[in-house]
């Protein structure tokens, strides 16, 4: 995929997190504990400013102690993002 496709794909999955109100959960490495949510835009700019760093994002958006290892899922509510993400990695795992 070239670099303008990858940019396409990027701006269409903001655009479907928007329709969709979708919010970013921030979750312990074991997916055990949400540590923190935030609004989708607060959230994408954090993220871009600190070139894809979740915990330097977290602590941008005034959450700070975030641990390494900590994971950044989309989603309306805390399950709906880790049950999207358990069902990807089940999905990733067959391949």
């Amino acid at each position: 995929m070239g670099k303008g496709a990858s940019q396409r794909r990027s701006a269409e999955q903001r655009e479907l997190r928007r329709r969709r109100g979708e919010r970013a959960f921030l979750f312990d490495e074991g997916l055990s504990r949400c540590v923190g949510e935030f609004e989708r835009e607060e959230w994408e700019w954090a993220l871009a400013s600190c070139g894809g760093d979740v915990v330097r994002a977290a602590g941008h958006c005034g959450l700070g102690g975030v641990p390494a290892g900590t994971k950044a899922l989309w989603g309306r509510s805390a399950e709906e993002a880790r049950g999207t993400y358990r069902r990807w990695q089940k999905r990733r795992g067959r391949r």
